[in-house]
Order: structure tokens, then C-alpha cells, then sequence
């Protein structure tokens, strides 16, 4: 018998090789999906950050430019300009002049300078502590490549970097616009608010990039406002660079910089023409990416180690069996020898494949003698089948009790059956979040309805929608959980007068605007400040109606319009609490299956 690999080595190598390969191809595709993760969480977080610091940038550039506009149109400075051009002694001294701008400008930042030219060239400055390089027109024409835009501009603020004076030059940044006779529209000089570079430092200080990472903020001329790397302050951003920035609007992108690999992404201002850059080193971008490279590699080796050893134990246990086996059928050779053919395969197949054609030899008469017998056996399978309650079984019951009342002429309890059945389908239909106002409103008079059958003529409802609302979209179940919360927690606690709850519906500008209102117990002022702070501890008969169930419609009007909206608790006209709703008005959403079948019968 010529030498053979033992089944043990065969099955050792063989599954060895198996796990190598299947590790090698999971942690390659679980490495390429973790990259693509944490990329994807990197892209989000830096244009999460561009885009509110953008945002904030805005916001304090249109709050200067609200500022100065005030100032440029205010009858002191324009009659001042306007007798000054035409070479008039003006009603108030130039002291005076500077007095105003000082005074205005304070109202605006404290660290900031106005300066005011004529059409004559003086110039005028609420401060001399900080001015600009330039103080004539004809100077700012050849310095400043921004200056011939203000005319075309017709009095609109133009935002640029730019250099001033304050015991030397220092990076700062201006508000430049053309001041504009408000009669007649013609030009009576121009007006520039200098800010120190500084006070957008404020700004950019809440975003974390890590070590590597740094913010730039570059103008519509490509100059750069604001670094993180201060060197970078009032230079041109590299024009490679900026054409990335221009073809990359909403992604982020990869960039080489001084031979490092960095990702960049940035928001663009339509109001300003800034645009915001965030930059982060790819090696600190991917560090949770190497930390977990470095994890599927330790785990992958342990892996490996392990399944070794088990391979190496189950192919020994394997293989001895058959080993056995092979030498025990050895001893039952008889003389009678009727092999098969050709045996191949490891060594402990071949004995074992021997030793059988040997003891085949000598069976094979006595095989021959015996009569073969098939038994074939049948399973049966028990299935236990679960019921489950539907919504359609509760819809049908009602429909036969509805119908029943119906037969026997009980109309009233017959109505209020159907009505019980519409507000339970409306609550649980599944479908979308939004519905009509009208929808919504249906719900709210059904419930009504239901409670009025509770409650008698002591309860007194005041429903004013604005038809004009109704086929707006709002959130789900916006109205019933406030008068249900009135009556449960404001009302019911109210003795020898009747209830009243008043609800209103209106739009105000682009939102909508509900109110509920009772006459209940109403809540202390120091209630409602905890309970809007969401920091009330409060006893168990107290939750609802102190605010714990309008925390949750609170919550879900967050989730629904974002933080912007919610509700308001006060005091109400009527004695008790007041409770205000505003939320965006969305006629243009297209409606959804669900919520318009709320309304429909007992199926």
C-alpha cells in the first residue's frame, strides 16, 4: 500500500484553509463598511457644523446690516450728508455727527467702528481707536478691489476681509454700503462697520475638529475672514482650492495639503457669498476606522487560533473511529475474497475499504441467503395555529351592536357606538403621521360627543376653526389629548358650576396657531416654569394635568416640526389653564392612506 496523508492532516488543512479564507473575506468587507461609517458620520458632523456656523454667521451679519441700514437712512445722518455735499453748514457739528454714529454704533457691538464718507471726501468716524487704511474715496478705489461694487449694489451691504489700524494693522472684516438719499435715491456717501476678526472667534469656538482639524471662513472675493491658523487671516485662498470648494457645494470632498490628506466640506451663504469651510485631518477622521482595523485583526487571529485547535481536536476524533474500525475488520478475513475496484483516498479509507472487500468475500453468501425488508415509517405533524385579535374583530362587533341598537331604535346609544368606533379607528388606523385639520377636528368632536353621553349638559365645549385651515396638514391627534387632558385633570375636580373648555383655530403669517383653554383648577406660575423646564417632580394626581402628559404631545410636536415648536401653558381667560399649540402650516403635503379612513363606519 503506497504511503497516504492521513484523514487528520486532510481535514485539519482543509478547514484551516476554509476559516482563513472566510476570515480574510469578513474582515476585508466588515473593515470597507466600517471606512464607509465612519466617513459617512465624519461628512455629517462637519456639514452639520458648516451649516450652523454658517447660520450664525448670518445671523449676526443681517443684525449689522439691520443696524446700519437704521443708521444710514436716520434723518440726522442723511440731512448732515445731504447740506455737507452741497457745501451747507450742517444743522449739528461735526462733534455732534460723531457723538450719533458713537452712540448708534454702540448699540450694535462694542468692539466695532463705524466710519461715514461724503460725496466731498471728508470722512467721519465714530472712534479713532480703530479705523481704516483708507479714509477717501479715491484712495478705497485703488486699495480696496471690493470698493467699485458698492454703487451697482444700490445701498445693499457687501461683507469682505479686510486690514484697520489700532496701534498697528490687524485682520478685521467690513460692512460696506452706499448711502442713498431715501427721497430721491441718489448718492450721499458711503457707510462701512469695521469688526475685529475676533468677534467671530466666539462663534467658531463651540466646533470641535479635533487636533488637526481648523474652520475657514473665506469672502466673495476668495479672501480668507477667518482661520484657525491665524497666519491664513486676509490672504487669498489658494485658487485650486476655492474651485473645489465651488464644484463641491453639499459634499465633502478629499484634499492634499501640505502633503497631508484632509477632508473638507463647507457651506455657502447666499446672503453674504461667504463660505464656511471645515477641514480635518484624514488620519484623526479614521482613528476609530484604525482602532477598529487593529480590533477584527486581534479577533481575527484569535479566531483562527481557536478554530485551529478545534479543527486539529475534531479531526482527531474524527479519524480514530475510523481507524479502528478499519483495523477490527481486518481480523474477519475467511479466505473468500470479492473486492470492489480500485481503492482511493487517505490511508485509513483504504484499510478500511480492504478490510470490507475481504469481509464482503465472506458474507456474500450468507447476504445472498437473507431477504431484504423495507420499512417505511409516516410522521404526522401537529400545527398549532395562533389566533390573533385583530382591529377588524373590534370593528365588527361594533358594527353588530351598532346595527343592533339600530333594529331596536336606539338611535342615541346606536350613534354613540359608531362614533366610539370612528375615534378608535382614527386613533389606531396605521397610515401617515399627518392629517387635515379637518380630520383631526372630526376626531376632537367625536370624542366630545362620547363625553358629553358621560357627562351631561355640565360639560360646554367652544369649537372656532378657521375654515380657511382645515385642509391644512397637521400632526395626528393634535386636539383630543388637550380637552381630554382638560376635563380628566382641569374639570373634574371642579364642584357646583359647569365646565367650559373653548378651542380655537387660526393661522398666523405661515403658521397655525390652536388654543385650549378651561375653567378648571388651572396651575400656579410656578408650576407652569417647572413643567416647561421638564424638571417637576409632582404627586401621582398631579401628573397630567401639571404638564407630564403635555410633556409627551410636547415631545412628539419636537419630533414632528423640530425644537422650534411646541406649546405654551398660561393662564387662561376663563380661570383655568390655557394651553397655546403653534405649528407650521403644511398645505402642501400630499395626504396618505390611514387618516382619511378615520372617519368611515364599523366595518
Amino acid at each position: 500500500m503506497n504511503a497516504r496523508v492521513p484523514i487528520v492532516v486532510q481535514l485539519i488543512v482543509g478547514f484551516s484553509a476554509i476559516l482563513l479564507i472566510v476570515l480574510s473575506v469578513t474582515g476585508y468587507y466588515s473593515y470597507r463598511n466600517s471606512a464607509e461609517v465612519v466617513l459617512g458620520k465624519t461628512a455629517i458632523y462637519l456639514n452639520e457644523s458648516v451649516n450652523q456656523l454658517s447660520g450664525k454667521v448670518d445671523v449676526n451679519l443681517q443684525e449689522y446690516d439691520k443696524a446700519t441700514q437704521l443708521i444710514a437712512f436716520s434723518p440726522t445722518l442723511q440731512n448732515y450728508l445731504l447740506r455737507a455735499n452741497n457745501g451747507l453748514p450742517g444743522e449739528i457739528s461735526e462733534l455732534e455727527l460723531t457723538q450719533f454714529m458713537s452712540q448708534q454704533i454702540r448699540y450694535i457691538a462694542v468692539d466695532s467702528v463705524l466710519h461715514v464718507t461724503n460725496l466731498t471726501g471728508d470722512f467721519y468716524t465714530s472712534n479713532t481707536i480703530i479705523s481704516m487704511l483708507q479714509q477717501t474715496e479715491a484712495q478705497m478705489a485703488d486699495a480696496l478691489p471690493w470698493f467699485d461694487r458698492l454703487a451697482p449694489n444700490k445701498g445693499r451691504m457687501i461683507w469682505v476681509a479686510s486690514t484697520a489700524w489700532r496701534y498697528g494693522e490687524f485682520p478685521v472684516f467690513v460692512g460696506a454700503r452706499q448711502i442713498n438719499d431715501w427721497e430721491r435715491l441718489e448718492k450721499l456717501g458711503n457707510l462701512f462697520i469695521v469688526l475685529p476678526v475676533d468677534s467671530l472667534e466666539r462663534l467658531v469656538g463651540e466646533i470641535n475638529l479635533g487636533t488637526s482639524g481648523k474652520i475657514v471662513i473665506v469672502d466673495a472675493f476668495g479672501t480668507i475672514v477667518y482661520s484657525s491658523d491665524e497666519t491664513e487671516i486676509g490672504v487669498k485662498m489658494e485658487p485650486s482650492l476655492l474651485g473645489q470648494l465651488q464644484d463641491h457645494p453639499k459634499s465633502m470632498f478629499e484634499w492634499e495639503s501640505d502633503g497631508e490628506s484632509v477632508y473638507v466640506s463647507h457651506a455657502h451663504s447666499e446672503y453674504s457669498g461667504w463660505r464656511v469651510a471645515a477641514f480635518i485631518g484624514a488620519d484623526e477622521a479614521v482613528a476609530d476606522l484604525r482602532s477598529i482595523q487593529r480590533s477584527i485583526t486581534v479577533i481575527g487571529a484569535a479566531g483562527l487560533l481557536a478554530a485551529f485547535l478545534f479543527t486539529s481536536i475534531f479531526a482527531w476524533t474524527l479519524a480514530r473511529p475510523i481507524a479502528i474500525l478499519a483495523k477490527r475488520l481486518t481480523r474477519l478475513e475467511k479466505g473468500f475474497v470479492r473486492p470492489f475496484g480500485r481503492v482511493s483516498g487517505n490511508r485509513e479509507t483504504a484499510m478500511l475499504y480492504d478490510s470490507y472487500n475481504q469481509m464482503i468475500g465472506r458474507l456474500d453468501q450468507t447476504i445472498k441467503d437473507l431477504s431484504e425488508k423495507q420499512i417505511s415509517e409516516k410522521q404526522a405533524q401537529i400545527v398549532a395555529l395562533k389566533a390573533q385579535f385583530r382591529p377588524h374583530f373590534l370593528y365588527n362587533s361594533l358594527n353588530t351592536i351598532y346595527w343592533t341598537l339600530m333594529n331596536e331604535g336606539q338611535f342615541k346609544i346606536a350613534d354613540m357606538v359608531l362614533q366610539l368606533s370612528d375615534l378608535l379607528r382614527y386613533s389606531i388606523q396605521p397610515g401617515s403621521d399627518l392629517v387635515s385639520v379637518e380630520d383631526d377636528v372630526a376626531q376632537l368632536n367625536r370624542f366630545i360627543m362620547i363625553s358629553r353621553a358621560r357627562y351631561g349638559d355640565k360639560l360646554q365645549t367652544e369649537v372656532d376653526v378657521d375654515p380657511s385651515i382645515l385642509k391644512e396638514r397637521v400632526m395626528k391627534m393634535l386636539l383630543q389629548p388637550l380637552v381630554e387632558n382638560a376635563i380628566t385633570h382641569g374639570l373634574e375636580q371642579v364642584k357646583g358650576r359647569p365646565w367650559m373648555i373653548r378651542i380655537r383655530g387660526f393661522r398666523e403669517g405661515t403658521q397655525l396657531r390652536f388654543t385650549v383653554e378651561d375653567n378648571g383648577i388651572g396651575m400656579s406660575p410656578e408650576t407652569i416654569e417647572e413643567v416647561m423646564s421638564q424638571n417637576a417632580r409632582l404627586e401621582a394626581n398631579e401628573l397630567m394635568h401639571s404638564g407630564i402628559g403635555l410633556s409627551n404631545l410636547r415631545h412628539r410636536i419636537g419630533l414632528t416640526y423640530g425644537t422650534d415648536y411646541g406649546l405654551k401653558l398660561s393662564a387662561g381667560e376663563l380661570g383655568g389653564l390655557r394651553v397655546d399649540i403653534v405649528v407650521p402650516a403644511l398645505s402642501e403635503l400630499p395626504r396618505e392612506g390611514g387618516a382619511e379612513d378615520a372617519n368611515d363606519s364599523p366595518s
